[in-house]
């Protein structure tokens, strides 16, 4: 007989809902990244190097979502510059890698556009949830909401890490911009 193909992996992020009635203009603007769930194990050898990160979000063409990332790298300011492609599920976006084959699966899980908005993230078997939020801190009920998402995806409290609160770039010179892809 013929041996069956296997059937393809399971999006981890199939399973998880995205916002309805999700409103692209409405999340335009400045957040602060407050908290990230994920296994990353860079993340985890360097969370106490963390860097309060901000993000820039622009609507182009009605659909897609321009990212403008900023960080401290040895401490400069960068901007990373990423690009979020609409697909076919509302709410649901793709991020393209440099090299073939490189992907990162975004979904807008939850949000209410004025304060904080709760992304996941899929590289593939690998998922992070990130909390943003349009100041550096949020109230405990929307931090209790994030870590419901993260329990929900499998993750745990000892891969959640915070932000700081302070130091944030609000602009990077010319010399310190990268158009690139996601480290999740």
């Amino acid at each position: 007989g013929q041996r069956q193909r296997p059937p393809p992996p399971q999006s981890l992020l199939e399973k998880v809902a995205a916002q309805e009635g999700l409103s692209l203009p409405q999340l335009t603007g400045r957040w602060f990244l407050v908290g990230v769930a994920s296994r990353c194990s860079y993340l985890a050898e360097h969370s106490h190097q963390l860097e309060a990160t901000a993000v820039t979000v622009t609507v182009l063409d009605g659909q897609s979502l321009a990212i403008s990332t900023f960080r401290k790298l040895d401490g400069m300011c960068w901007e990373i510059r990423q690009r979020y492609l609409p697909v076919q599920a509302q709410g649901h976006f793709l991020l393209k890698g440099r090299g073939y084959g490189i992907k990162v699966d975004v979904v807008v899980g939850e949000t209410d556009h004025s304060s904080y908005a709760i992304l996941y993230y899929q590289k593939g078997q690998s998922i992070s949830v990130k909390l943003y939020g349009r100041t550096s801190r949020v109230s405990d009920a929307v931090t209790d909401k994030f870590e419901q998402h993260v329990r929900a995806v499998g993750l745990s409290e000892d891969v959640t890490y915070y932000f700081p609160t302070y130091g944030f770039c609000d602009s990077a010179d010319e010399f310190h911009i990268l158009d690139g892809e996601l480290q999740i």
